[in-house]
């Protein structure tokens, strides 16, 4: 087994429609938005203890983007992508009752550099 770190994309829409009050309503909204879905993120046991970077949001029209690295032990990049994507299914449920909907969801999986280890251990055990 080896560790990788997957850089993942999830695209949820925020239930908004187009409106002229919509708009104005939505630009209040967008910290209660980060914040439900990072809460849900920090909630969940798996994947708060996998993501080892900041979770990212970019708005685009009522849609937000939210990208982070999610790190994983696994037989290889595919298995590693398929861990990622069914941990966010635990967390699906309970943001779409709050009006997010998962979109997409894009997880691009890499060998992690462990030749700092390497070094480590030879250092260590000689």
């Amino acid at each position: 087994m080896k560790d990788y770190e997957v850089n993942t994309a999830v695209l949820f829409h925020t239930g908004f429609n187009d409106g002229e009050c919509n708009r104005l309503m939505f630009e209040g909204m967008k910290e209660k938005i980060i914040e439900d879905i990072r809460s849900a993120f920090e909630k969940d046991g798996t994947l708060s203890q996998n993501i080892t970077s900041n979770l990212d949001f970019t708005f685009s029209g009522y849609k937000v983007k939210v990208e982070y690295a999610f790190s994983c032990h696994d037989e290889n990049e595919a298995e590693a992508e398929s861990f990622s994507n069914y941990c966010l299914q635990n967390i699906r449920q309970g943001l779409e009752e709050q009006g997010y909907t998962m979109e997409k969801v894009t997880c691009e999986a890499s060998e992690m550099d462990m030749t700092w280890l390497d070094r480590m251990e030879e250092i260590w055990f000689g």
